[in-house]
């Protein structure tokens, strides 16, 4: 009769596992980590990583968390030699701390990871050789973040996320509509916008500036509608805008552009009617015209049509270099930020590549 215990060779090969992937966590170095989780970050396969993750926790959502920091930490050393693997093997850390159990047992390793993840997928690394992938990354992120109970990670996460989602957008307009949108409402929270307003006013000029692009608007024109009403509120929150007064009357004007467009118009009727109203009620707003004296004259002119949004400048050659049949839109003087009435921006419509559903995207065989 054959007992039914593991012999000393296999504990013991377990426990050298587990002893290596601590030293991993800490180290923070490919080569540290367990065999089998080395071989899975360096396939560049992120759902090995994830089988990998899975197999050495054995269901232990702490051991999961801590496993995890070690693949993201050494995926970030591999950025300037293996930046396909460094992003795949951050896509399964975080699919690992999105767990509801990991995030409640290991709420720091789930904070480092985010912030780590973040790090690498707005690498320019990254951006040169797998833009949807780092989407898809930054997605999961935002997602991630927004039950972490971690105001600052999670403004700052967003702000990464959203970066991504404007130089992705000539690539992939829809994951980068979905990003910026997911990014706002995330960041819409009163916990964020208190503790972190100049992160948050960050997002909300980036997701802005995504709302106001033909394409976004064709793409998705309710999500831009939503984005547009949920950045003039944030906007309007007396902490977020003293942050950064000048840029929320920008924000203002491009929500405003997005609102009155005609695709997104044509969608939601009633979008209009809702940012004018929550115009009307930041240019009346004591608060903000207390910190901002030109605040209501800023206001009146933009729901005059006075003031169109500026033109996008941030990320373009990013973009050129990625997409090199996108025209970019030419760059504007910053101190020019008036423009005749009625002129808007150019058109920028590039060519439209549909984003893979999954954040497992595997490397080129």
């Amino acid at each position: 009769m054959v007992a039914l215990t593991a012999s000393p060779a296999l504990a013991q090969q377990n426990q050298g596992q587990q002893n290596r992937g601590g030293q991993a966590t800490q180290q923070g170095d490919v080569n540290s980590l367990p065999p089998a989780l080395r071989a899975a970050v360096l396939s560049g396969n992120a759902q090995q990583v994830t089988q990998a993750l899975n197999t050495l926790s054995g269901g232990n959502p702490q051991r999961g968390a801590e496993l995890a920091q070690a693949v993201v930490a050494a995926a970030e050393k591999l950025l300037t030699t293996n930046p396909q693997a460094a992003i795949q093997a951050a896509a399964a850390a975080v699919e690992t701390v999105r767990a509801t159990p990991v995030q409640a047992s290991a709420p720091q390793q789930t904070a480092g990871v985010l912030t780590t993840a973040a790090r690498i997928f707005v690498a320019p690394q990254v951006q040169q050789v797998a833009p949807l992938a780092a989407a898809n990354v930054a997605a999961a992120v935002v997602s991630a973040s927004s039950t972490i109970n971690n105001p600052t990670v999670t403004a700052a996460v967003c702000a990464q996320a959203v970066s991504v989602a404007e130089k992705v957008l000539p690539l992939a307009p829809a994951i980068a509509v979905q990003i910026a949108g997911a990014a706002v409402q995330t960041v819409q929270a009163q916990t964020v916008m208190t503790s972190a307003p100049a992160d948050t006013m960050n997002v909300v000029t980036t997701a802005a500036r995504v709302a106001i692009q033909p394409e976004a608007q064709r793409i998705a024109p309710q999500m831009v509608a939503a984005i547009a009403t949920s950045v003039t509120q944030v906007v309007s929150n007396p902490v977020v805008y003293q942050s950064a007064p000048q840029a929320a009357i920008t924000v203002m004007a491009n929500a405003y552009s997005a609102a009155t467009s005609q695709a997104v118009v044509a969608a939601v009727p009633t979008v209009t009617a809702t940012v004018t109203q929550t115009l009307n009620q930041a240019g009346s707003a004591n608060t903000l015209n207390q910190v901002n004296p030109t605040n209501a004259a800023a206001v009146n002119a933009i729901l005059a049509g006075q003031q169109p949004p500026p033109q996008r400048t941030e990320g373009q050659g990013q973009q050129t270099a990625q997409n090199p049949g996108t025209t970019p839109n030419q760059p504007q003087n910053p101190n020019q930020t008036q423009q005749p009435p009625g002129n808007p921006n150019p058109p920028n419509t590039p060519p439209i590549i549909v984003p893979p559903t999954s954040i497992f995207t595997s490397s080129p065989s």
